[in-house]
């Protein structure tokens, strides 16, 4: 299949470079933003950008937030309305992504540096795997906790999130052997953990919900070591939480 075909409803090829002179232009109409360059794979040739691709744009402004949020309004006054938007980051470093009606995807990035490593929060992703591996051990207490209530609702939400965070500590992995954050395609060997969490009980009743988060435990543990082969700390605690639920006749407390 020609990865620019035309497609009922998607952008049409070459849309990447053909936007960038009008976000250019406001980013030159606003005069806290001192920088405007383009990165990923808009940044190559025209070619290399495909109907899949989003278009990267970083910009230097002196109030990072408030530029964004302001370049991000002008984009869908001047382009197109927005139908779905993300954004996150710091007063620092500050990313907002769009999809507009017309499934044109922008990615703005504002920093308050030159230096595009600015642009990527959370640089120590050692800090971030240890945050990750703590909020799953949080959210896995509460899950458990929650079931033993026989509040089921909220316990496999909480469950279910477990799910993502190994494929979040999946995706770090990937992004330290390539040494990039930037990915088009898939491919990479961890690709596999995607079919591994398939594997885990669904998490749609008490029991399941508890026997969901030791699989997903054991999976984590096994993940992070990949990250650090260092002992990590045992999850006794969680697995004396989760035996207490188990007991027959556990009765949800009212």
């Amino acid at each position: 299949m020609a990865p620019n075909r035309t497609f009922p409803g998607l952008p049409g090829a070459g849309w990447q470079q053909r936007t960038l002179p009008v976000l250019a232009r406001l980013a030159a109409e606003d005069a806290r933003i001192t920088g405007f360059q383009v990165h990923g794979s808009a940044s190559g040739t025209a070619a290399s950008a495909d109907r899949w691709s989003d278009l990267d744009v970083l910009i230097t402004a002196t109030e990072p937030v408030t530029a964004a949020e302001d370049f991000a309004c002008q984009i869908a006054s001047r382009l197109s309305p927005v139908f779905a938007a993300s954004r996150g980051g710091d007063s620092s470093s500050y990313c907002v992504r769009l999809v507009l009606r017309d499934l044109r995807r922008i990615d703005v990035t504002a920093a308050a540096c030159q230096d595009p490593a600015c642009a990527a929060p959370g640089q120590d992703r050692a800090d971030a795997v240890a945050e990750l591996i703590n909020s799953f051990r949080f959210d896995a207490v509460l899950a458990a906790v929650k079931a033993g209530r026989g509040d089921i609702l909220i316990g496999a939400h909480l469950t279910l999130q477990l799910a993502r965070d190994v494929l979040v500590l999946a995706m770090l992995l990937r992004d330290r052997d390539a040494g990039t954050i930037h990915h088009r395609f898939g491919g990479s060997r961890w690709d596999a953990w995607a079919s591994r969490l398939a594997q885990a009980p669904a998490p749609y009743t008490q029991a399941g919900i508890t026997a969901a988060i030791r699989s997903y435990t054991t999976m984590l543990d096994e993940i992070a070591a990949n990250w650090d082969p260092r002992p990590q700390s045992d999850n006794s605690p969680l697995h004396a939480l989760l035996d207490a639920v188990d007991q027959p006749g556990q009765a949800p407390n009212q």
